[in-house]
């Protein structure tokens, strides 16, 4: 029975540590709630929370002010390819002043650099594009090619618009992750089921 007891704290153990390798890709998770000021900076962005009802969920980082609006995060090591994914608002006609409408060609821009190197271009969203305009929706890109370097740095930047408070836009609940192996479920159960298998057996014989 000890011999049983101990395969079963094993198999628990091992579930546990395949489960904190499949977590172990998420390397930026940011809601603004308050946001992480270490891992950003910013130019004419600020968090802010009221009114609530026109945030995604509670507090988001609100793009305003003269000149370049732009966030940019750390680097980070992104070889092995990976996801970004973020909320994104952009202000319509039926707003009110904290999303004014933003004009046709003040587009948002979401760069890259890869090690330290010239800004490019992940995507540009058109400011006329009504999946962001008068609401929030998400935005998910893919981190391949040339941007999967071992210190690359990503910002979302509005070169464009009218000045201090005109044109608004807002992102929120970043998430970064890196592609790390983790091993199929498939494989863990065929591994898991072997155990059980195995320590049957030599309970049988012990008995």
């Amino acid at each position: 029975m000890k011999f049983l007891n101990t395969v079963f704290i094993s198999l628990i153990l091992s579930v546990s540590f395949f489960v904190n390798i499949a977590n172990a890709g998420l390397i930026l998770d940011e809601d603004f709630d308050p946001i992480t000021s270490a891992d950003w900076t910013l130019s004419n962005g600020t968090v802010l929370g009221n009114p609530a009802s026109e945030f995604f969920s509670l507090n988001a980082l609100h793009f305003d002010g003269n000149g370049t609006r732009s966030a940019t995060t750390n680097a980070f090591d992104m070889t092995t390819g990976g996801l970004l994914t973020f909320m994104l608002k952009i202000g319509g006609s039926n707003d009110t002043a904290t999303f004014e409408d933003a004009d046709a060609g003040e587009d948002v821009l979401i760069q890259y650099s890869a090690n330290g190197g010239a800004w490019a271009n992940l995507l540009v969203i058109d400011t006329e594009d009504l999946i962001y305009k008068d609401a929030w929706g998400m935005v998910d890109l893919s981190i391949t090619g040339l941007a999967m370097s071992n210190n690359t740095k990503f910002q979302w930047i509005q070169a464009r618009h009218s000045g201090n408070n005109w044109d608004n836009w807002a992102i929120d609940n970043v998430k970064l992750s890196n592609n790390v192996n983790v091993p199929e479920p498939s494989t863990f159960a065929i591994f898991a089921l072997g155990m059980i298998g195995f320590a049957s057996r030599k309970f049988k014989k012990k008995h």
